[in-house]
């Protein structure tokens, strides 16, 4: 497919040259003659952009200006920034702003095309990973657009409503039918063990039956897998915290929730992702439903194994205090039996 580039440049004899070498190295080329005229294409124009060329000083807009604006609305258009200032600061300051690399003006044949075909390439390959890691983007599309159907028919952050996404997360997953709930149940318990405010107890109830909802964007071959996992599809699992955090993070009410579905599969010793976080930096209701999510897990059958009997999920649990659980949670959660619920 014949990549599309927009060049612009306020002055005409430099956009006409780029136009020259860009057109004999087989690209489609827009020229614009300032910033306001290429907002206004991106904005009129549907057909896909591959790689926006942006002088910094212009008339009106600066490229500056105009990167921002591009940022925030355009974030997948690739930048290279053009400046006739050869200083470092200035392309620092390109490259701070979001722009993928800039050029110094006048541009050789050669620099060009060679910083182009690069840009373009690693943006290329970041698409195809991000079109990978969720298997099937189509997929994806209707499972979110599933979630928010659910989203628009619920008015508010009620138990109801965690509870219907808590089944469409596991709807994906057959093997652990009732496992959010499950791990809400002990994580209240454990909550309320340690005297938490009925506002900690509402955030940990929420976060815990959310804290698998980036599993929509993993496909049901890798979840449901019965065999070993590879150490491709195992990397991909592990990146379900971080869809997790993005599918709410468009969602104010469940912002509260953000730290538990990104950072329950951290460890106290730092061993843990998506972060690595350590010790302290993991919030008290992060470790709180870390506990509650790891003994669940082992005490339910899973596609690669029977579940675990429960006197050997404490022993294990037991076993990791201190290193990837909360000691003192861990004592409390077993002292007081918080696992027979």
């Amino acid at each position: 497919m014949i990549k599309h580039i927009i060049n612009t440049d306020d002055d005409i004899s430099i956009r006409k040259i780029m136009q020259i070498f860009l057109k004999k190295e087989g690209y489609k080329v827009t020229s614009c003659k300032d910033g306001n005229e290429l907002l206004t294409f991106l904005e009129k124009n549907s057909e896909p952009v591959d790689l926006i060329l942006l002088d910094i000083k212009m008339p009106g807009l600066s490229g500056f200006d105009v990167l921002d604006i591009i940022r925030s609305s355009y974030s997948w258009i690739p930048v290279v920034m053009l400046t006739a200032f050869t200083d470092l600061d200035t392309g620092l300051k390109a490259m701070r702003l979001g722009a993928k690399d800039y050029l110094a003006k006048p541009v050789s044949r050669e620099n060009l095309i060679s910083c182009v075909k690069r840009v373009i390439n690693e943006s290329e390959k970041a698409k195809d990973d991000l079109a990978l890691s969720l298997k099937n983007l189509d997929q994806q599309k209707e499972l979110e657009g599933k979630l928010e159907i659910a989203l628009g028919r619920l008015d508010n952050t009620t138990r109801s409503t965690l509870l219907a996404l808590a089944e469409t997360i596991e709807q994906k997953d057959s093997y652990t039918k009732g496992h959010c709930q499950r791990v809400s149940n002990i994580s209240i318990a454990i909550g309320r063990a340690l005297d938490l405010s009925n506002e900690e107890i509402r955030i940990i109830e929420g976060g815990s039956l959310l804290h698998d909802i980036g599993k929509i964007g993993i496909s049901e071959e890798i979840l449901n897998k019965s065999a070993s996992l590879t150490k491709e599809e195992y990397e991909l699992i592990k990146m379900h915290p971080v869809y997790g955090e993005k599918i709410i993070s468009h969602i104010e009410l469940f912002q509260p929730f953000r730290s538990i579905i990104r950072s329950h599969h951290e460890r106290l010793d730092g061993k843990g992702y998506p972060d690595g976080l350590k010790g302290d930096d993991i919030p008290l209701h992060v470790r709180i439903v870390t506990i509650a999510d790891a003994y669940d897990s082992m005490t339910s059958a899973r596609a690669y194994r029977a579940a675990l009997p429960v006197e050997l999920a404490i022993e294990e649990i037991k076993l990791f205090s201190g290193s990837q659980f909360d000691q003192h949670i861990v004592n409390l959660f077993i002292d007081r039996e918080l696992f027979l619920l």
